[in-house]
């Protein structure tokens, strides 16, 4: 987020020089000198590979975990909460997992994104908080119920043709 990487907000394409500087986060390599040779190599063969790297951004979506993020059911909003007050959600993890886990700050700030979600998650449960967690069993249930839906609605709102000649 704070390098405002398309990996992580969407707000362009992802490019083989974004993937590479992901992993090199993720790496915890040092960051912000020059590009090595092997580096623009590698750059330059998913340039001319698509289809690699395509898969490399697969494996990478499954390295961080971001489809075993929990899904959560909806709740309704109250006015009673205090709300994030302006708190970066990732650091309102951090600082959760620290202060209720007591999980060192090193290693809240490294731990995979999914495994502090899950736990900040737990927490929250654990001391009350309105959260109701999706099972598998559930989101195969809701994502059925909703294709039956869009099928419905398909059939009965067919695609009206207009002679405008």
């Amino acid at each position: 987020m704070a390098f405002d990487s398309p990996l992580v907000t969407g707000s362009r394409g992802i490019t083989p020089a974004d993937l590479l500087f992901a992993c090199q986060v993720c790496a915890e390599e040092e960051l912000g000198g020059r590009l090595g040779w092997v580096d623009k190599l590698r750059i330059l063969s998913l340039d001319r590979n698509p289809a690699k790297f395509e898969r490399l951004l697969e494996a990478f979506a499954g390295y961080i975990l971001v489809n075993d993020w929990p899904k959560f059911w909806e709740q309704t909003k109250t006015k009673s909460g205090g709300g994030d007050k302006g708190v970066p959600w990732p650091l309102a993890i951090v600082a959760n997992l620290m202060a209720e886990a007591g999980i060192p700050e090193k290693r809240a700030w490294e731990m995979p994104e999914c495994q502090a979600i899950w736990l900040n998650s737990a927490l929250a449960i654990r001391k009350g908080a309105d959260v109701a967690i999706m099972s598998p069993e559930e989101e195969a249930f809701m994502a059925e119920e909703e294709a039956k839906e869009q099928a419905a609605a398909s059939a009965s709102n067919p695609a009206k043709e207009t002679d405008h000649g």
